[in-house]
């Protein structure tokens, strides 16, 4: 009896030995975050929406003929910006922008819902707290494509830096009629730039923002390089001529880059349109056997678009390409004519 009292208690003694040790196994708890997959109920870890400060420059711009284009590059070039070009999607040709023909631009110009689709994605501008606007200038305002990008993008909160192109039109209201599209920007005055603006121009324009500050400096760029061709137009024709190398047709550059003007030309010989220039420009005469297309300087003052050949000393200003005798006679007709002369700039 005693034996079996024993044996009994042996026994209690070692289940129970047996159950603490189960309870003491060397199993390692699951930690929080190590392979464990989220419940329905609990966001994982980065998926709120990060909050960002704009801290850059990027240049927004919108250029048809390439007259805004540099100067663009020139900002983004100082400045070691980023840059966007608006570009339409259905693209605007030469004939488009031919004013009052009823051409695209006339109607889009006086159309206050016109708003001409952009290609491609807009820039996202977070990270930007500078946006220097740039444009042409069309029948007085800013083309309708830059109030599509201002109604389209979020310029909330940014500096917005307005500056246009034009060959003699003034900034006047087109700046400030794109407030309204963007209220919540802070809007700085427009500035308007002749056609031609060099990049120290841009350079010291650029004093009065105070950004070089913000790591945006870029010193040392190699300077783009421009090229400009002579427009003349005629009899709503219009022909573009690439300039000789010489001072004569330097001076003539130097004095269109700050506006066309309109000469008045009558037929002489029955092959050229002669007239006269509002200054002298220097001579550089040699003799010339003239071709259709050729513009001559005669007697220094004296601006001649020639369509057939005749020899004579003459200084050569400028070249129209692959233009025929009867191409030219049709736009500058059989008597006086009226010819504006401009300059149209690109890379």
């Amino acid at each position: 009896m005693i034996m079996k009292r024993s044996l009994l208690l042996l026994f209690l003694i070692i289940t129970m030995l047996t159950s603490a040790l189960a309870g003491c196994g060397t199993q390692k708890p699951t930690e929080t975050g190590t392979d464990v997959e989220p419940t329905s109920d609990a966001a994982p870890t980065g998926s709120q929406p990060v909050s960002q400060t704009g801290s850059g420059v990027i240049v927004v711009y919108f250029s048809h003929t390439g007259h805004t284009k540099p100067l663009a590059e020139y900002i983004r070039d100082e400045l070691n910006a980023d840059i966007y070009e608006i570009e339409a999607k259905v693209p605007y040709t030469d004939d488009d922008i031919k004013y009052y023909t009823d051409c695209r631009a006339d109607r889009e110009q006086k159309d206050p819902s016109a708003r001409p689709e952009i290609a491609g994605e807009l820039p996202d501008l977070s990270k930007y707290d500078t946006v220097f606007l740039g444009y042409p200038i069309w029948h007085g305002q800013a083309p309708k494509i830059i109030y599509t990008f201002l109604e389209s993008a979020d310029v909330s909160g940014k500096t917005v830096i307005p500056f246009c192109t034009s060959a003699s039109s003034p900034v006047g209201s087109s700046a400030e009629n794109m407030h309204s599209l963007a209220p919540d920007a802070v809007w700085k005055d427009g500035t308007r730039f002749a056609i031609g603006t060099t990049k120290e121009e841009i350079k010291e324009w650029l004093k009065q923002y105070d950004l070089k500050g913000k790591e945006n400096v870029k010193d040392d760029i190699e300077p783009i390089r421009q090229t400009c061709v002579l427009v003349i137009e005629a009899n709503g024709k219009i022909f573009y001529a690439n300039f000789e190398n010489n001072s004569s047709a330097e001076a003539l550059k130097e004095k269109l880059n700050s506006g066309a003007i309109t000469v008045d030309m009558q037929d002489y010989g029955n092959f050229e349109k002669v007239g006269t220039l509002p200054w002298d420009l220097p001579r550089n005469d040699t003799q010339i056997t003239t071709e259709p297309g050729d513009v001559i300087l005669y007697q220094g003052n004296r601006i001649t678009i020639y369509y057939d050949t005749n020899s004579w000393n003459f200084t050569r200003l400028a070249r129209i390409g692959n233009a025929t005798k009867d191409e030219l006679l049709a736009a500058l007709g059989n008597g006086d004519v009226s010819v504006k002369f401009s300059l149209e700039w690109g890379e």
